[in-house]
């Protein structure tokens, strides 16, 4: 491999490049804001972190023989700037040390006398705080008790014992309970309505329905009287006389008295009977 370093430089190739001016003007902009900063060690921190940046750059150009910004000539530069980078390094370490102060162990005596003053100062005493009687057992519902927590109301709980409530709560229990017996009343009177249609209306049909059996039975008897109304009267039986009875016709019937003649008294003839109904000599 072709060394990238000249024996022979001339001094316009040893002369620093645009990049080395602007490295060093970077660094140094760096150095005057962290001592304008006013933190302590601020010159050790910064010649640290140069010293690591300087050895980082000649170690490159050392190892793979090409100019970095700094624009070392030869191996032998690059090589002494790795040594003045490790010296400036150690230089920053010492300045970071100097420049932190010491931890001191002693206590100012103003501390110590007011540590002694509260130290010796007895703490008051806690005041004792009243117990609340939330949730406890009350005589009376509606009666009110005021504790500094707030109102607190008797007010009987879901198990149906008075208990002391917050004046909130027994509001929203008693409104629910309100709005409970509301619907329920609601649901009782459209149960109660219902059933009061529904048994008028089974009393019209009723009523309906003995009107219609009422009429039917009136019809049914019309119509008996007037079937009793338009049939002829029973005539009694006369006694046949002995021997058979024979009547020529209706005339002779009538003049013997035996007329009309029913179906199975002697005398009478089917020929007699005009319209078959069983009796001849209709009158």
């Amino acid at each position: 491999m072709t060394n990238t370093f000249s024996a022979g430089t001339s001094k316009a190739g040893r002369r620093p490049k645009k990049s080395f001016w602007i490295t060093a003007g970077i660094w140094l902009l760096l150095l005057i804001l962290m001592l304008v900063s006013g933190v302590a060690g601020a010159f050790g921190a910064w010649l640290v972190l140069f010293a690591l940046f300087l050895i980082v750059t000649a170690l490159y150009s050392l190892v793979f023989g090409r100019r970095s910004w700094l624009g070392l000539p030869h191996r032998k530069g690059a090589g002494a700037a790795v040594g003045a980078g490790f010296a400036a390094l150690v230089l920053g370490f010492v300045a970071t040390a100097a420049a932190d102060p010491a931890p001191s162990t002693m206590v100012p005596l103003a501390e110590t006398k007011v540590v002694a003053t509260v130290t010796a100062t007895p703490s008051p005493s806690p005041t004792p705080t009243p117990k609340s009687r939330l949730l406890d057992e009350c005589a009376s519902e509606g009666t009110s008790f005021v504790e500094p927590g707030g109102t607190l109301n008797c007010t009987k709980n879901d198990k149906g014992v008075l208990v002391w409530m917050t004046e909130k709560d027994s509001k929203t229990l008693l409104a629910e309970r309100a709005e409970v017996t509301r619907v329920a009343q609601e649901k009782a009177v459209a149960e109660k309505a219902a059933a009061e249609k529904a048994a008028a209306e089974k009393a019209a049909a009723e009523q309906a329905a003995a009107v219609q059996a009422a009429a039917d039975e009136a019809a049914r008897v019309a119509a008996e009287k007037a079937a009793q109304q338009q049939a002829p009267p029973i005539q009694p039986l006369l006694e046949a006389p002995a021997g058979d009875v024979y009547y020529a016709n209706c005339s002779e019937a009538k003049a013997a008295g035996a007329a009309p003649l029913y179906i199975g008294q002697p005398g009478y003839r089917p020929k007699m009977d005009g319209d078959s109904d069983g009796i001849a000599c209709e009158r």
